[in-house]
């Protein structure tokens, strides 16, 4: 049987790719002279993992059922892409998204105007590709997957839970454009040149105003985050200085809260690392399928 194959992007129809590719830069162009410089946050963040696991859910169901459509493919993709907070990452997303989009339109137009050189869908395999049907694992999505050769990076991020009274430390996000007016622990990326430790007390001095001595530190859990975010937390018992909002143009307020009675608000990941530390688990994977605490 001969493959399915359209290397040349056009959908069975001379010239479509190039025709939508010119429709989508007059609109670009229609929408910069309507509304001129944009500049917004993204508003996307893995608090938003949960929605890409149902829209892929439906995706896999309609493809066991009733079929897919592509309102199932790309609402999947544009999850996905909500799901993402790495600029590097969700940009790959959006493209995938952008190209589903303009295959949609050339099959609306190949409908409307099949032409001499219409596609023979007796030929379609019978489970296309991860852009055809969306990802069914997260080793398909690799938005920051190297080229061969190269070798896989995680990003890994550092949490600190100052505990006082068994309550937990929060700071309510603002203006970041990640998790906006949810609670987050004092978290932040780990940088060059400096280790988890020394991570975790740089936060925790620059969003709360408080000084860590390193063995005051106690390592309580780690979280691989899909598909490439290592987590690491930390609780502390023993600080210098009271703590207080040192970013307020990051954070509109700071408050304690229960260790086992988070606010329904907290982002989604720390919330679950929270609640495992509680349970004395140290290990949990979030954003994989079947994704749970481990010991």
């Amino acid at each position: 049987m001969t493959g399915f194959t359209l290397p040349d992007g056009d959908y069975g129809v001379p010239g479509s790719l190039a025709r939508v590719l010119a429709d989508v830069a007059a609109e670009r162009v229609a929408q910069d002279a309507m509304w001129g410089w944009q500049e917004h946050p993204d508003g996307t963040g893995p608090e938003r993992t949960a929605a890409a696991d149902r829209a892929k859910r439906d995706l896999e169901e309609a493809k066991a059922g009733e079929g897919v459509t592509w309102r199932h493919i790309l609402h999947e993709e544009v999850l996905e892409a909500f799901a993402e907070d790495d600029p590097e990452a969700l940009r790959a997303e959006l493209v995938q998204a952008a190209a589903v989009a303009v295959k949609w339109i050339q099959a609306l137009d190949q409908r409307a105007d099949p032409g001499p050189a219409a596609i023979d869908h007796s030929s379609r395999p019978a489970d296309p590709g991860p852009i055809a049907t969306g990802r069914s694992r997260p080793a398909e999505v690799a938005p920051s997957r190297p080229a061969a050769g190269d070798r896989f990076r995680a990003v890994v991020d550092v949490h600190v839970l100052l505990v006082r009274d068994g309550a937990v430390l929060l700071a309510r996000r603002a203006n970041t454009g990640y998790g906006d007016g949810r609670w987050h622990l004092p978290s932040g990326h780990l940088e060059e040149g400096e280790n988890v430790t020394e991570a975790a007390i740089r936060e925790a001095r620059e969003e709360v105003g408080v000084t860590i001595a390193p063995e005051r530190l106690v390592f309580a859990h780690v979280m691989h985050r899909a598909p490439d975010r290592v987590g690491l937390f930390f609780t502390v018992e023993r600080w210098d200085g009271e703590p207080y909002n040192a970013e307020p143009h990051k954070c509109s307020e700071i408050g304690w809260w229960p260790l086992d009675g988070l606010p329904p608000d907290t982002i989604d990941y720390p919330a679950a690392a929270v609640r495992a530390i509680v349970a004395g688990r140290g290990l949990a994977l979030h954003g994989w399928p079947q994704s749970g605490s481990l010991r």
